[in-house]
C-alpha cells in the first residue's frame, strides 16, 4: 500500500472516530440540558437531597464530557479533512499535468481557484456540511426515541418538528442560497488577471476602466453573500418557529397525561435542546451550492483526458537522448513552422532562433511533449515521443521557460521540487555545477534562505541559475532553455551561458533565443523564419 493510500485509510478511520465523538458530544450537550431541567424542577419540590445526587453527578459528567468530546472530535475530524485535502490537491495537480497541453485557454485565476479554493471548499463540505448532518440525524433520532418512550404523542410531535426543520434546511435553503456558486468562481480569475496585468496596464496608460469586470464580480459576490445570509436566516426562522410550535403542542399533550412535573419539564425542553443541532444544519446548507460547484470542477479536472495519450503498448522508453525531427510541422491553431528536419546528437549544443512569433517556444513545447506536432515525427532516443508516456519524455527533456517559477519558501524547498529525496549534499553539488554554491553559502541562512514571493529576493541571474540547478536535480539529459538571458545584463548573461555550455556533452543543450550574441555562440542552429516559402533547417 502506497503512502497516499495509507494516508487516506487513516483519514477514514479518524473521520469515523471523530464523527462518533461529535455525536457523543452533541448527546452530552442535550443530556446536560435535560438533566439540568429535571434537576431544577425536582429540586423545587424540596425532596431529600439524596434523591438529587444522581442528577447532580450526571450534570457534572455531561458538562465535562461535552467539552472533552468536542475537543477530541475537532482534532480527529480536522486532521482527516486536511488529509483529504492533500489527496484532492495531489489529484488536481495530476489532472493539470495530464490536460496541460489543452489548458492554455484556461486563465491562471481559474487554475488557482481549482487547486486552492475548490479544495478548501471540499474540506468545508466535510467539516461544516456532512458532519453536522450526521450529528443532527443521530441526535434527533435518539431524542425522539427517548421522548416517545415517555409519551408517544409527544414523540410524534417532536418527530414532526425535526422533519419540518430538516426538510426546510435541505430543500429551501440551498435553493435560496443560489445553486451555481458562479460569483466566487468568476471573482478569482478576474482579480488575478487584473493584478498580474497591472504593471503593463499602468505602463501603457490603459489601466483606467480595466477594473470594471473585477468590480462587477465583487458586486455579484456581495449579492450572493447577502442571498446566502437571507437563506440561512430563513432556515433559522423555520427552526425556531417549528420549535415553538412543538413546545406548545407538547405542553397541550402533557396537560392531561398524568406525568410528574420533572418529566413534563424534560419533554418541554427536548425541542429546545435540538434547536442548536438543527440550526447548524440550516447554516451548513448555505454552503452546499459552493461545495457542489467546487466538486464538479475538481471532478472535471481529475477525469480530464490526456490530449496526447501514449498507445497502450507504447515504447519501453527512449534509448539515449538524441533528438530527431523528420518533416515536422509545428503550430497551435495554425501552422507556424513547416517541414522542419534535423538531427541533434547526444551532448550537442544547439540554438533555436528566429523573430518573435516564429514558433521557438512552440518547438520547445513540442520537444517536451506538451503539444503534438501537427505533422511529421519527433523522436527521442530513437522512439517517437507520441509512443512514450509524458513522464518518460519529461524525465529526459526539461524545459526552463523565460520566467523561472520560484516559490515563496526556502532555497532548499525550491530545489527539492525537482527531487524531494535530495539531501543537502546533493543540493550543494547541483548549486556548485551552476556556480551558485558560493553565493548561497554567503547568505546568512544558506539553504534556509526564503526567496520571497515569486523569488523577489534574488536577482535575475540567480533566478535562472536556480532554475538550471533544479533541472540538473531532476536528472534531465536534454535541457531546453527558453530565452535564458532575457532581462540579464551582458556580463551576467555571458557567465550564465558559459556555465550552460559546460554541461555538454553530459547534457544536450538547446537554447531558444533571438539575441545575436547568443546565436553566435553555438555551432548548430535551427533558424525559424516566418516566411512560408523558407524551410527551416539545422545549420551544422
Amino acid at each position: 500500500m502506497s503512502r497516499r493510500s495509507r494516508l487516506l485509510a487513516s483519514s477514514r478511520t479518524r473521520l469515523a472516530a471523530g464523527g462518533t465523538l461529535g455525536v457523543l458530544a452533541q448527546l452530552s450537550s442535550l443530556g446536560l440540558l435535560l438533566t439540568s431541567g429535571w434537576l431544577v424542577v425536582r429540586a423545587a419540590e424540596q425532596p431529600p437531597v439524596l434523591y438529587l445526587i444522581v442528577a447532580v453527578t450526571s450534570v457534572r459528567m455531561f458538562g465535562v464530557a461535552r467539552a472533552a468530546l468536542r475537543y477530541a472530535e475537532r482534532l480527529l475530524t480536522h486532521d482527516a479533512a486536511l488529509a483529504r485535502g492533500i489527496d484532492h490537491r495531489v489529484r488536481s495537480y495530476e489532472g493539470l499535468a495530464r490536460v496541460m497541453p489543452t489548458a492554455g485557454a484556461t486563465r491562471r485565476g481559474d487554475v488557482v481557484r481549482t487547486v486552492v479554493a475548490d479544495v478548501e471548499a471540499l474540506q468545508d463540505g466535510l467539516l461544516r456540511l456532512r458532519l453536522p448532518w450526521v450529528s443532527a440525524l443521530v441526535t434527533c433520532a435518539v431524542t425522539v426515541a427517548v421522548v416517545a418512550l415517555v409519551l408517544p404523542a409527544a414523540g410524534v410531535a417532536l418527530a414532526a418538528f425535526v422533519a419540518t426543520a430538516l426538510l426546510a434546511a435541505r430543500v429551501v435553503v440551498p435553493r435560496l442560497a443560489g445553486a451555481d456558486g458562479s460569483a466566487p468562481a468568476a471573482l478569482s480569475p478576474d482579480v488575478t488577471e487584473l493584478v498580474l496585468a497591472a504593471p503593463d496596464l499602468v505602463a501603457y496608460g490603459s489601466a483606467r476602466g480595466r477594473d470594471v469586470r473585477a468590480h462587477a464580480a465583487v458586486d455579484a459576490l456581495a449579492r450572493q453573500d447577502r442571498r446566502r445570509a437571507w437563506a440561512g436566516g430563513l432556515g433559522s426562522l423555520v427552526v425556531l418557529v417549528s420549535c415553538a410550535s412543538c413546545v406548545l403542542a407538547t405542553a397541550l399533550l402533557t396537560a392531561d397525561a398524568g406525568l410528574t412535573g420533572p418529566l413534563v419539564g424534560v419533554l418541554l425542553l427536548a425541542p429546545v435542546g435540538l434547536v442548536d443541532v438543527l440550526d447548524a444544519v440550516a447554516e451548513a446548507e448555505r454552503l452546499r451550492p459552493r461545495v457542489q460547484a467546487a466538486r464538479r470542477r475538481l471532478v472535471a479536472l481529475e477525469e480530464g483526458t490526456d490530449p496526447m495519450p501514449a498507445p497502450a503498448d507504447g515504447a519501453p522508453g527512449p534509448h539515449g537522448f538524441a533528438l530527431d525531427l523528420q518533416d515536422v510541422t509545428l503550430g497551435w491553431d495554425t501552422d507556424l513552422v513547416d517541414h522542419l528536419t534535423g538531427h541533434v546528437p547526444e551532448g550537442a549544443r544547439v540554438v533555436v532562433t528566429g523573430p518573435s512569433g516564429s514558433g521557438k517556444s512552440t518547438l520547445a513545447a513540442t520537444l517536451s511533449r506538451l503539444v503534438a506536432a501537427r505533422s511529421g515525427t519527433v523522436r527521442l532516443g530513437g522512439a517517437d515521443v507520441l509512443d512514450l508516456d509524458r513522464e518518460q519524455v519529461r524525465a529526459v527533456v526539461g524545459w526552463m521557460q523565460q520566467d523561472t517559477v520560484l516559490f515563496d519558501t526556502t532555497v532548499r524547498e525550491n530545489l527539492r521540487v525537482a527531487d524531494p529525496r535530495a539531501d543537502d549534499a546533493t543540493l550543494w553539488r547541483a548549486l556548485g555545477r551552476v556556480r551558485l554554491a558560493d553565493t548561497v553559502a554567503s547568505w546568512p541562512a544558506g539553504l534556509d534562505t526564503v526567496l520571497g514571493e515569486g523569488g523577489s529576493r534574488v536577482s535575475g541571474g540567480e533566478r535562472q541559475r536556480l532554475g538550471l540547478a533544479r533541472m540538473l536535480l531532476a536528472g534531465h539529459r536534454v535541457l531546453v532553455l527558453d530565452e535564458p538571458t532575457e532581462h540579464l545584463d551582458g556580463e551576467t548573461a555571458r557567465a550564465l551561458l558559459d556555465d550552460v555550455d559546460a554541461l555538454a556533452p553530459e547534457h544536450t543543450v538547446v537554447v531558444v533565443s533571438h539575441a545575436p550574441e547568443v546565436v553566435a555562440r553555438y555551432p548548430q542552429r535551427v533558424d525559424l523564419q516566418p516566411s512560408p516559402h523558407r524551410r527551416p533547417r539545422v545549420v551544422r
